[in-house]
């Protein structure tokens, strides 16, 4: 795996668990629909606010690395799962 995208993932793990446990305790309360929309904002500000204080720089980048990983992996996927003739 590449390093950036290791680098990246590592950055994320910590939006990925408090979101998750925000959003199975709203829903509870507040159903899913509501829920969905506000904890989505709420981590991506929370994750913005992190991005620009700690490790300075834009959370887009990391977004946009494992974006072009996982890409690159499905594309190389298709190319061995093509039949030949």
């Amino acid at each position: 795996m590449n390093h950036d995208a290791v680098a990246a993932i590592k950055r994320q793990v910590p939006f990925l668990i408090g979101g998750t446990i925000t959003g199975i305790i709203m829903t509870y309360f507040f159903g899913f629909p509501i829920t969905l929309l506000v904890n989505s904002i709420m981590w991506y500000l929370i994750s913005l606010m992190v991005y620009k204080l700690v490790w300075r720089k834009n959370g887009l980048t990391d977004q946009m690395i494992l974006l072009s990983y996982i890409l690159k992996k499905i594309k190389r996927q298709k190319k061995c799962n093509e039949p030949r003739d």
